[in-house]
């Protein structure tokens, strides 16, 4: 009896450990954030160009880089899905800009501004700006349609495919 106790509880284990190691490498990919259908619009944007996620997705980068898996977070986004208790479109979440500065190797605003060329479009440098130094995600949208901040108040020509000029800065 004690050895058919301790097959159950070494099978059980195994299949515990198997299971759970297959969900966290399945975690990683993408395609589980889309196993909530309120994810679907912010998956849909990482498949499809012209998003930003999209561009992020074409040079290697996975949802995790930007997104840490954090146990607490997951558990609290699977209370809110169960019950039903979500913002939908979810809250814009913001990335720190030196987040962005990491991947894209650079130290500060100052070194960004001087390493971006001039747009064809409008002739401007988009990171000399009156408004000054921004943090990316003003403008820089991941899932969601890009801004372009000096359409609003000059006359840059055309704007990139996919923007749009804000109200307010």
């Amino acid at each position: 009896m004690k050895h058919k106790s301790l097959l159950i509880m070494g099978v059980v284990a195994t299949i515990v450990i198997v299971a759970g190691s297959v969900l966290w490498s399945y975690h990683d990919n993408p395609q589980f954030c889309g196993t909530c259908h309120l994810m679907d619009p912010y998956l849909e944007s990482w498949n499809s160009p012209p998003s930003l996620a999209n561009t992020h997705r074409e040079a290697g980068q996975e949802c995790l880089d930007c997104h840490p898996f954090k146990v607490t977070q997951a558990a609290s986004e699977v209370v809110k899905y169960i019950t039903k208790s979500y913002d939908t479109p979810l809250d814009e979440r913001r990335m720190p800009q030196e987040e962005c500065f990491r991947c894209h190797e650079v130290k500060t605003y100052s070194e960004l501004a001087r390493l971006t060329p001039i747009t064809a479009e409008s002739h401007l440098n988009p990171h000399e700006s009156h408004y000054g130094e921004l943090e990316c995600g003003v403008c820089h949208k991941m899932h969601r349609t890009q801004v372009y901040y000096c359409a609003q108040c000059k006359d840059v020509g055309v704007m990139p495919e996919g923007w749009e000029a804000p109200l307010t800065p």
